[in-house]
């Protein structure tokens, strides 16, 4: 027996539906390269609707010379130099507005046509869109043939063709995306949208061949061709892989195998790609043998559909305004190149028409190349906005360089040509195909799979609007040069650029993590549900596969039917979803799998709650369950500590609430389990000291009581342990018998209350403290003041910044957030601090002053919250004030008088940052700044009003710093040096250096920006003299 010849064994190695799928793949690309081969025509008989009469001439006056024939009528008329009405000074711009019809027709009906098409039989559709697209492309052919010079007879053919080619894009990128998944959407996408160089590449060629003999020909033909690319469509395309189940199931004897053997029909599925994903899941059934008994299970089918999305549904869909602006200014270049690029060619470089046609095919070369480097390069990277970014940036260069074509020799223009195809015509590519795919699958929409031609009709809809401005523009402006032209097109580029830069700024912020995906079989649309005569049983004894294998089996009873379920390794969830779906030969998304009930298992109970059992353990390793639930309980406490948030709105934590609420009572609706119970303490506290005691060195503790201590130099662990050592040698734990261990706990509550924001964090706590702690060693404040205020104090300065949400009082009122509301606009932030300070001490184990009496308690309780309250820097001038009245004749002996100095002393320590070293205080600056930014970020968001000290776009560190130190800092801790003069050396001397260090900083940056100023105005005189 002779071997099977290779090439056989290659197509036999392909299943049925690889088949289908290349059959797709092909007839969708062959149907849209007969739309683009019939756009074509128009762009290529420009220049023969009106020609260069210079030649004309020339050739009518040999003729006459040579002969006095009576003939010579007819030969002027064969020569005509243009067809009526073409042939006025004003043709660039009949010819612009004959192109703006079309295009205008096509962007208003693509709105249109995406919505009419998720709602009708796409084959059908598509069907009657070609057949009347051929129409109208014939008859503008027809024109010619019957000597029709009617400008209204070719602008009303142009807008009823514009229309009714509305019909192609939607459905086709609609059957592509039902037959193909994610796996390598770029590449197969960029490999598919090369119909549209194809197209154009063809319909040069075809309208090239008549242009100069009989340019009606040009129209009639392509128009033939779509016309029965057409009647292809109607008798070939498949819309979705489940059109071929109801057939293959209806022409399939009862009990017959259709991909398989011994009566058994195989479904198998594989992974795209056997590369393993954090998303997918490997291993997904178990690789030891199960029995499970016999047990019926019934396929039930919810009344409601997932409905088609309406127009504003899709445009919520994250990207799609930004991609459908971008499209808008790069369809804009690809089309002018479209329809003007033969004409140009043809004035610049002096050729005739055909020549200028065959030409320009090159640059539709270039673009099919840059589709595809496009869709690799995003696949890739994972960064659809970041690849067409870097290409529209190139190509703003290149399109320069292509208008100085007429300078070029053939071998540069031809390379100019491939260069600028493939960058002008790559991000148009990629949006239209790979992005509208994305979009259309996004995972906002839920699993709605209705969704993708809509948004695929709104983003080329908005392109098309480019489309249809970009050679109305070229034909107004090429009246004063082709030059404006260009300028045009590198404007457009540039604004397509401007669209991407949020979206690149995303990608390139964001992480590379996937969620991780969940196999949902049930699908709840509605009360009612009606059950279908499918009933799916799995086989006594079934099996999933061998060790070794690389795929799982399951045998299933459909209706007397076997059907042999094959699982790959690496089947992602949506995918094995399907394949269920697939086995009963039930669409997929309104379906979900559930036990039978009735009478007849009255006396199985038993083994009704095994064969469940058994299940739920076998997917509960296959789908990781376990995993699932810490991911819920985590997304639930998230959801739960955002209400307990003070810095949110009252709306916001309504909305949280509600999710919440909503989220519990689905999980308790799907699971029987009460596993959210587990962990009930969603921010639990450490109520054992848990860091180490540090043996502090002398060093250490010398340098604590200084203003120049280095903050950035310890860990919490050792941070805690100098605050509990400062505790210690102030003596409050032994004056005020604190327990050591309550001393810790509290700590670490004090801890774990301090947000990770950029400044107001844990680190700025210690920080003032320990500030606190320098002046009170410095200034001897413990011989001036009693050992209950000390105490006041340094717990003031621990507990000023709890819970600071990272927005300061300003947001909290503008944006009525809740604390705002609570604390009726005055001081909300310092109030909270006070609030949070005192929750932690009403709890047992971290109140260190439980020893104290009540009037004791009374009192550290007013003077702490005293103290917090005047850090609130909108009180900062009544407190100063206050204070200068009463420092030249202080009196000690004054409750009045000292409580004003504490209030002093704690804001000189809250905002003292800038005493300390310049390596230890800007880094402080940054932090500050860029907390600021954050919030100045939200303000402009929220549409609230923005300080111009917090705008990213004003403020620099010099001027931050200048008049902060000058007009607060300086002021204030002068004011205390009249009280304490030991600080002037160790504390105002650093503020003032720190002044005149940032005012030569700005300074050297006023200078900088003076020489960019120069140099700029020096450009712009240059650039205008030449």
């Amino acid at each position: 027996m002779a071997p099977v010849p290779p090439g056989i064994r290659l197509l036999a190695s392909f299943d049925r539906n690889q088949w289908y799928r290349a059959l797709t793949f092909i007839l969708t690309f062959l149907l849209y390269t007969s739309f683009h081969l019939s756009r074509k025509p128009i762009s290529i008989i420009k220049s023969e609707l009106h020609k260069n009469c210079s030649s004309v001439s020339e050739m009518s006056t040999a003729a006459s010379s040579s002969s006095q024939q009576a003939s010579l009528p007819s030969l002027h008329n064969d020569m005509d130099c243009s067809w009526k009405p073409f042939d006025k000074s004003n043709y660039k711009q009949l010819m612009g507005a004959m192109d703006y019809s079309f295009l205008c027709a096509y962007a208003v009906g693509m709105f249109l046509s995406g919505i009419i098409g998720e709602r009708l039989p796409i084959r059908l559709y598509l069907t009657v869109g070609m057949l009347a697209s051929g129409l109208f492309t014939c008859l503008f052919g027809l024109g010619y043939v019957y000597n029709i010079h009617s400008l209204g007879f070719y602008v009303s053919i142009q807008v009823a063709n514009g229309l009714v080619q509305t019909t192609g894009w939607p459905s086709v990128v609609t059957c592509i995306g039902n037959w193909f998944g994610k796996g390598r959407r770029g590449l197969i996408m960029g490999l598919w949208i090369s119909h549209t160089s194809v197209g154009n590449i063809l319909g040069s060629l075809i309208a090239g061949y008549w242009v100069s003999s009989n340019w009606g020909l040009s129209f009639i033909v392509p128009g033939i061709i779509i016309a029965t690319m057409g009647v292809v469509c109607f008798f070939f395309l498949i819309e979705h892989p489940n059109d071929l189940k109801s057939m293959y199931a209806q022409n399939s004897p009862p009990g017959k195998s259709q991909l398989g053997v011994n009566g058994h029909s195989e479904v198998y599925l594989q992974h795209k790609n056997n590369k393993s994903q954090s998303y997918d899941i490997e291993h997904l059934l178990p690789r030891d043998r199960v029995c499970v008994p016999v047990q019926p299970v019934v396929v039930v089918k919810s009344e409601s559909e997932p409905s088609a999305i309406s127009f504003t549904g899709a445009l919520q869909i994250p990207g799609v305004i930004d991609f459908s602006l971008c499209l808008l200014f790069a369809k804009l270049v690809s089309y002018t190149f479209l329809f003007w690029l033969p004409l140009y060619i043809t004035k610049a470089a002096h050729l005739d028409a055909k020549e200028a046609g065959d030409l320009s095919t090159l640059f539709d070369v270039g673009g099919i190349v840059g589709g595809i480097l496009a869709g690799v390069i995003s696949d890739k990277l994972e960064k659809r906005a970041t690849t067409c970014a870097v290409m529209l940036l190139l190509a703003a260069p290149t399109l320069y360089g292509f208008s100085m074509i007429s300078e070029f020799g053939l071998g540069p223009t031809i390379g100019m040509l491939l260069v600028c195809g493939g960058l002008v015509n790559g991000p148009y590519a990629l949006i239209t195909t790979a992005v509208s795919a994305d979009l259309g699958t996004h995972k906002s929409l839920k699993g709605n799979a209705r969704a993708l031609s809509t948004v695929t009709a709104i983003i080329d809809g908005t392109g098309s609007v480019g489309a249809a401005l970009g050679p109305l523009l070229a034909g107004l402006l090429s009246s004063g040069g082709w030059d404006q032209v260009f300028y045009m097109l590198m404007t457009a580029d540039f604004l397509a650029l401007l669209f991407l830069l949020r979206l690149v700024k995303k990608e390139l912020d964001s992480t590379k993590s996937r969620p991780i995906s969940i196999v949902q079989l049930e699908r709840r649309h509605g009360a009612r549900s009606r059950n279908l005569s499918q009933r799916l049983t799995p086989c006594r004894g079934w099996t999933m596969g061998s060790a070794s294998s690389s795929y799982r089996v399951i045998h299933l009873d459909v209706d007397g039917r076997i059907q042999k379920v094959v699982f790959s390794r690496f089947c992602s969830p949506y995918d094995i979803k399907d394949l269920f779906c697939t086995v009963v030969g039930v669409p997929r998304s309104p379906y979900r799998v559930l036990p039978m009930t009735g009478g007849q298992f009255a006396d199985k109970e038993e083994l009704f709650q095994n064969v469940l059992t058994q299940v739920a353990e076998q997917f509960s390793r296959a789908f990781k369950i376990n995993e699932l639930k810490t991911e819920v309980t985590n997304r639930l406490a998230m959801l739960e500590k955002r209400v307990e948030l003070e810095g949110m709105k009252v709306v916001e934590i309504e909305k949280c609430r509600n999710d919440i609420k909503k989220l519990r009572k689905e999980m308790a609706s799907r699971h029987n389990s009460n596993f959210l119970e587990d962990n009930k303490k969603l921010t639990p506290r450490r109520d054992v000291p848990s860091y180490p005691k540090y043996m502090l060195s002398q060093q250490t503790i010398d340098a604590l009581k200084k203003p120049y201590f280095d903050v950035w130099l310890w860990e919490a662990n050792e941070m805690l342990s100098c605050l509990e050592h400062m505790y210690h040698d102030l003596g409050f734990v032994k004056d005020f018998t604190i327990n050591p261990i309550t001393l810790k706990r509290w700590l670490l509550c004090i801890h774990d209350n301090y947000r990770n924001n950029a400044f107001h964090n844990f680190r700025h706590c210690f920080c003032v403290t320990q500030m606190m702690y320098s002046m009170i060693c410095l200034c001897s404040l413990q011989e001036k003041f009693t050992q209950v205020d000390i105490l006041i104090l340094m717990t003031a300065a621990v507990c000023h910044d709890l819970d600071h949400p990272g927005f300061n009082n300003t947001y909290q009122v503008n944006a009525r957030t809740e604390l705002a509301v609570r604390y009726n606009d005055i001081s909300p932030l310092e109030n909270h601090h006070c609030a949070v300070a005192f929750q932690i001490f009403a709890q047992s184990d971290c109140n260190i002053f439980s020893n104290f009496d009540s009037e004791a308690f009374k009192q550290i309780r007013q003077g702490t919250i005293t103290l917090i309250l005047a850090t609130d820097m909108a009180r900062h001038g009544e407190i100063l004030d206050s204070f200068k009245q009463k420092v030249d004749n202080f009196d000690y002996s004054d409750e009045e008088h000292v409580t004003c100095l504490k209030m002093v002393l704690i804001k000189c320590c809250d905002i003292s940052n800038e005493v300390r070293p310049m390596e230890v205080a800007e880094p402080w600056v940054d932090c500050l700044l860029e907390e600021y930014f954050m919030q100045s970020d939200r303000e402009k968001a929220e549409g609230l009003p923005v300080a111009p000290f917090m705008d990213r776009e004003k403020v620099t560190k010099p001027t931050a710093q200048i008049g902060f130190i000058k007009f607060v800092l300086l002021p204030m801790f002068e004011t205390v040096m009249k009280l304490f003069p030991q600080i002037e050396e160790a504390m105002v001397q650093p503020l003032r250096e720190s002044r005149d260090r940032y005012e030569e900083l700005k300074q050297i940056d006023d200078a900088m920006n003076e020489v960019q100023k120069k140099k700029s105005e020096n450009l712009t005189m240059g650039g205008k003299k030449k």
